[in-house]
């Protein structure tokens, strides 16, 4: 569980966020964000899913269970970022995820 509670902070300090605002997008108090950092609380399935919709990165990433991770990345001032704004990213995340998994399957099927 520490790996796990350091990627995320990791994760939230170098996309500019505060607990706060991580905290909105997700649905929970910002104390839950301070207990996942910290490793006292626990990610279920949705927070697991929302986050690396977030950060563009794997499950497997963010559980600690493997170390690499491409960055998908966007410029924005993280001041003034909404919620709505974060859930547009989570959404272009997901597709270029979806997009570069893709990637990766037709390029084994043509080897």
């Amino acid at each position: 569980m520490e790996k796990n509670s350091l990627r995320l902070k990791e994760l939230r300090k170098e996309s500019k966020l505060t607990q706060s605002q991580l905290a909105r997008y997700l649905g929970v108090d910002q104390s839950m964000i301070t207990g996942l950092e910290d490793g006292r609380k626990n990610l279920n399935v949705s927070l697991i899913d929302k986050l690396c919709s977030l950060f563009g990165c794997t499950e497997a990433y963010l559980l600690g269970e493997e170390d690499s991770y491409i960055p998908l990345n966007f410029a924005f001032r993280s001041n003034g970022i909404q919620t709505e704004d974060l859930e547009g990213i989570a959404a272009m995340n997901k597709i270029a995820m979806n997009l570069r998994y893709m990637n990766e399957m037709m390029g084994e099927k043509k080897q």
